[in-house]
């Protein structure tokens, strides 16, 4: 899982994935159709990563601390993944003018 670290205002923002920066504001990006397919495909990529790795947290949960903490990240993650994908849908959907 690769970090990387933004600037943002005065805080600083740590992601797990460099597609989240992108995502922050889907509505922004440029709506051309490579940039439309380009952002649905980083999209996908992100929820395959992150179903895989909730079904991996799921399968290897032994009760211990370490595994309902992987358990909760990788929830989160895919809930992460799941609200950027349908604000990336959104901004796509809209209309330009």
């Amino acid at each position: 899982m690769t970090t990387t670290i933004a600037q943002a205002g005065f805080v600083k923002v740590t992601s797990p994935y460099p597609e989240e920066q992108e995502l922050l504001e889907p509505a922004l990006a440029a709506p051309t159709p490579q940039k439309a397919a380009q952002l649905r495909l980083k999209a996908s990529h992100w929820l395959l990563r992150a179903q895989k790795e909730l079904h991996d947290a799921i399968f290897m949960r032994d009760g211990s601390e370490e595994g309902l903490d992987r358990y909760a990240s990788a929830r989160a993650e895919l809930d992460s993944a799941e609200a950027w994908a349908l604000r990336v849908a959104e901004a796509l959907a809209k209309p330009r003018g």
